[in-house]
């Protein structure tokens, strides 16, 4: 199935994403207004028999918690933790549970028993509704736990509006810790704070009459406390404390310049930014994106996270500075996000194909090899990090500094960069898990380390309340003694005229030498060509468009998506997977060269053994086979699904060798190497396989057309961001 191979590379870069409003799940939040509204009910699992209890949900809930982990966790020994203990001891106090919330604090302290990032329980209410008519009461679920009062399952409600006002409603202000007082280190320009007289350096006493240290309390006791959340805490009181409904204000004691005491009721108003969803099972999260020139055209990019809208934008920034002595990437308070943009982002920047680090997995290594693109900056970079930046943007701070693209300045990063995936668990919470450990380029171990700057800038409350940003002044010093040389370019993206590299001249002519098969194999290759139809149907073919879907899974994560292959005699094609959340993902070959192009990858000339299968897909379609390899011999004989296959070992003239498997009694192709061809129908004289599926991922077909009019402009990439 390679042509559908870019597929596991999601699997393998889904999240490195560290969520925020949550660690108040085990308080009571107050209640939102009451609405008219009606709410958007999504069905329970249908069962055979009665509906689950509460207490068989919950139950079910903690085994999928535990099994995850055991069967996903990239260390098979959890780092010296004793998991089936763990289980032994956390599953009679789950059983007990009264309510959901009171299960969900339960799992998160198993969790934190693994003492790594992205292990956490994202529980409804915490959960924010990206649509009005999905919203969720809080106070509605049933004594805290959802049930009716005969103790059997409701509908679970998806979404709450009062996670989603708290991300969304704000007064625009930023926070951080700085000697143990909490700074705002940041007002928008044009907010209620600014207009209340908030300024960067004033600190915090109290909000809405609940003093800063009793707050801090109240979080240490959260569960999600520990002990990876810590570098966030500024981001929680902003979400759970500061933040709020619309229409509403929130009340403020703080230490003015001159450590006067003063307060303010501030309005809480509609922040910068877009509720976005991310991917699959995650939460919808609150995206923030600014650019802007500073002081001698010197550009600058700030954004919260990464996900798929920040890319376009990002690109549109970058390709606004071409002409800019340098960029400022600022990724103070960036909590990561789709660790695949790290490759497109990374390859707007790189100028030569790198490795950003490794991800170690069960399964085994995944090398993070970013490839530079046509539309890239070339000028110096720096790019800012504090204690708040984590997961896929210290990823991306780490690569680019490893690599010598990039310098780093500010404070060492949060340590927490576990790449993980989700889950939603039959009480509507959500589990997120980590299924791998990731190790920079140069060796050196982010997660509980953090990414050490090339130079430490601190925060100061004497430098904030003169105006300063110490932090983004020492990456401006630092572009202006480098200079605005740029760097040279040592590597393209390719594109439609790309000459392609070990020849990737059309056969159309079919000049290639037929292949040397061995005698018992031309029997085999016979009953072939008659098993699908003869020579003689293919013929007759011109194009062929197939449709269907593809449904994936690897570490836990199911990934589904329609796919769309089209075939033009005598050896265009490409396939294009559309999985939601991520876009089209596109895999072909011109008759000059392939490539790969995936949304948050960029485009990817492809090469070597990799354009040799991806030739081998584009002609396999209806040729005749002995005109694709150099040499076939006979290995054997094998079982293939219960049937007996003749083991055909190929040779092609790039060196690579395949295996095919044709079944003895039919004649048909049913597996080459890993892949699978099962469930053939014949359409227009010849038979297809419906169903091709590998370890990975199954694609099933639902219709196929021939002889329809293609272009040979669908078969080339598509014009983006990447590719212009």
């Amino acid at each position: 199935m390679s042509r559908f191979r870019p597929l596991r590379s999601l699997f393998l870069i889904l999240f490195a994403l560290q969520p925020v409003a949550h660690a108040r799940q085990q308080q009571r939040p107050p209640a939102p207004p009451a609405r008219s509204e009606p709410t958007t009910a999504v069905a329970a699992a249908p069962t055979a028999a009665a509906p689950r209890t509460e207490a068989e949900r919950r139950r079910e809930a903690f085994e999928i918690v535990w099994q995850t982990v055991k069967d996903n966790h990239f260390d098979p020994n959890f780092g010296g933790v004793d998991w089936d203990a763990v289980r032994a001891e956390f599953a009679p106090r789950a059983a007990a549970a009264r309510t959901d919330r009171e299960l969900h604090a339960l799992l998160q302290q198993m969790l934190n028993r693994l003492g790594q990032s992205h292990f956490n329980i994202i529980p409804p209410e915490a959960i924010p509704s990206t649509d009005a008519d999905g919203w969720q009461d809080d106070e509605e679920e049933g004594a805290e736990g959802g049930e009716g009062g005969d103790g059997a399952e409701r509908p679970r409600q998806k979404g709450s509006v009062y996670a989603a006002e708290h991300m969304t409603y704000g007064i625009g202000i930023d926070l951080r810790f700085v000697g143990g007082a909490l700074l705002v280190t940041r007002v928008e320009p044009g907010s209620s704070a600014e207009r209340a007289g908030l300024r960067a350096g004033h600190a915090l006493r109290s909000i809405d009459g609940v003093p800063v240290p009793s707050i801090m309390r109240t979080l240490r006791l959260a569960a999600v406390y520990e002990p990876a959340a810590r570098n966030q805490i500024p981001a929680e009181i902003l979400v759970g404390y500061v933040n709020g409904s619309p229409g509403t204000s929130v009340r403020l004691a703080f230490l003015d310049g001159r450590n006067r005491l003063r307060r303010a009721s501030v309005p809480r108003e509609r922040l910068k930014g877009e509720l976005t969803a991310t991917f699959q099972s995650m939460p919808a999260q609150f995206v923030e994106f600014e650019s802007k020139r500073l002081r001698g055209g010197v550009g600058y990019i700030r954004f919260n996270l990464f996900v798929a809208p920040v890319l376009d934008k990002f690109c549109a920034a970058l390709r606004s500075m071409k002409d800019a002595p340098g960029v400022v990437i600022d990724l103070r308070g960036n909590r990561g996000g789709l660790l695949g943009l790290v490759y497109g982002m990374g390859g707007l920047l790189e100028t030569r194909p790198v490795s950003f680090g490794v991800m170690r997995t069960r399964a085994g290594w995944h090398d993070l090899l970013v490839t530079p693109q046509a539309s890239g900056y070339r000028g110096p970079v720096v790019v800012v990090i504090d204690a708040e930046t984590q997961s896929a943007g210290e990823v991306f701070a780490g690569g680019l500094q490893a690599s010598g693209r990039a310098f780093v300045v500010g404070l060492r990063s949060a340590g927490a960069t576990l790449p993980s995936a989700a889950k939603e668990l039959p009480t509507g919470a959500i589990l997120q898990y980590a299924f791998a450990d990731f190790v920079t380029a140069n060796g050196t171990l982010i997660e509980g380390q953090g990414v050490t700057p090339n130079v430490d800038v601190a925060l100061s409350r004497r430098q904030l309340l003169a105006g300063r940003d110490p932090q983004l002044e020492s990456a401006l010093e630092m572009i202006e003694a480098h200079g605005a040389a740029p760097v040279t370019v040592v590597a393209r993206a390719g594109g439609e005229g790309a000459k392609q590299d070990g020849g990737g001249e059309s056969e159309e002519g079919g000049g290639k030498a037929s292949a040397t098969v061995a005698p018992e194999v031309e029997a085999v290759l016979k009953k072939y060509e008659e098993a699908v139809g003869g020579r003689a149907a293919f013929d007759k073919l011109s194009t062929r468009v197939s449709k269907g879907r593809i449904e994936g899974a690897y570490a836990g994560v199911r990934v589904s998506g329609t796919v769309e292959v089209l075939e033009k005699s005598p050896d265009r094609y490409v396939a294009l997977v559309d999985v939601g959340g991520l876009g089209v993902i596109r895999r072909g070959y011109t008759g000059r060269y392939g490539y790969v192009q995936m949304p948050m990858f960029g485009f990817r000339k492809v090469e070597g053994g990799e354009l040799a299968g991806l030739r081998l897909e584009a002609h396999t379609w209806g040729q005749d086979l002995r005109q694709l390899f150099r040499s076939m011999s006979l290995r054997g004989r094998e079982d293939v699904g219960g049937s007996e296959a003749f083991v055909v070992e190929a040779a092609m003239r790039e060196g690579v060798t395949v295996t095919l498997y044709f079944d003895a009694r039919t004649g048909l192709l049913v597996r080459r190497d890993k892949t699978f061809y099962e469930d053939f129908r014949e359409v227009d004289g010849v038979r297809l396989p419906f169903r091709v599926r590998d370890e990975f991922a199954t694609v099933t077909l639902s219709e196929v057309k021939h002889n329809v009019t293609l272009e040979d402009a669908r078969f080339v990439e598509e014009k983006n961001c990447f590719t212009q």
